[in-house]
């Protein structure tokens, strides 16, 4: 049951278009999603092949708190403690023998559940997402979602549309998310469990000042980042938990690095 990294989520307070047009300035091919019309919910996007960073924003509270989708309720609780990335997404096509995976390991599943957004131009994309928890661990287990299309239609469809475009600033790829973790060795061996994935040997990150493990996808690697000490890493882990709060990106000459990190774009 192969996964490949689909998305990074990245939970707003504002209109998703803002977010698209910073990155804008800054260089990144991004635009405007849509509305997910049963979540009460709206985003923006920023693609790399398959890869992609969306904005996500409640724009109907009403709808949006009435939700039973765990990654709308993980939204809404979050506006407590601001903009930040939230969640990372795992392609699938194997949704279902998933789940059944997640229910062999006691874990608590949700889905899948069905999933659409309707476009700028009335056209509807659909999808489905299952979510695991397990309470008893830290850290959030990150959502699968498995897309109507196959991957090589969602790539010509995307494309064609202008939503998979040349990056003016030279990005090319999403290189890897990296993830804040209390300790790197113990979140590997959660992800072992919950996905029968090895991660690789660790490493030090010195920009970070983290101690780090990276976890291979197509589309881009997850790297666990234990803090050393003071820097990115410690900040994260403090501000928000173990949870997403830096993607680098390649591209341009040799390898660039940009950073999200919490409510705004650094470079």
């Amino acid at each position: 049951m192969e996964l490949a990294f689909d998305h990074l989520v990245h939970f707003l307070r504002r209109p998703p278009v803002e977010a698209a047009e910073r990155l804008q300035k800054e260089g990144f091919h991004a635009l405007a999603g849509g509305r997910h019309e049963a979540w009460g919910t709206c985003n923006s996007l920023s693609y790399f092949g398959l890869a992609y960073v969306e904005f996500l924003a409640v724009e109907y509270p009403e709808v949006a708190e009435r939700s039973d989708n765990p990654l709308v309720r993980q939204l809404v609780q979050d506006a407590a403690v601001g903009e930040g990335m939230g969640q990372i997404a795992l392609r699938t096509r194997d949704i279902e023998r998933w789940a059944e995976h997640f229910h062999e390991r006691g874990m608590k599943v949700t889905g899948p559940l069905p999933g659409s957004r309707k476009r700028e131009d009335g056209t509807v994309i659909r999808w489905q997402m299952l979510f695991a928890e397990t309470p008893e661990e830290r850290g959030r287990v990150p959502f699968l979602i498995q897309w109507e299309q196959s991957d090589d239609e969602r790539r010509d469809d995307l494309t064609r549309r202008g939503v998979i475009a040349p990056h003016p600033n030279g990005t090319h790829a999403l290189k890897c998310v990296c993830l804040a973790a209390e300790d790197a060795d113990e979140a590997a061996e959660r992800w072992r469990r919950w996905f029968g994935l090895e991660a690789a040997e660790a490493f030090v990150d010195e920009g970070l000042n983290a101690r780090c493990r990276t976890l291979a996808f197509s589309g881009g690697a997850v790297v666990l980042c234990q803090p050393l000490g003071e820097g990115l890493a410690r900040d994260a882990l403090l501000a928000r938990g173990e949870r997403p709060f830096l993607v680098r990106f390649a591209g341009g000459s040799g390898e660039i690095r940009h950073e999200l990190y919490g409510g705004w774009y650094v470079w």
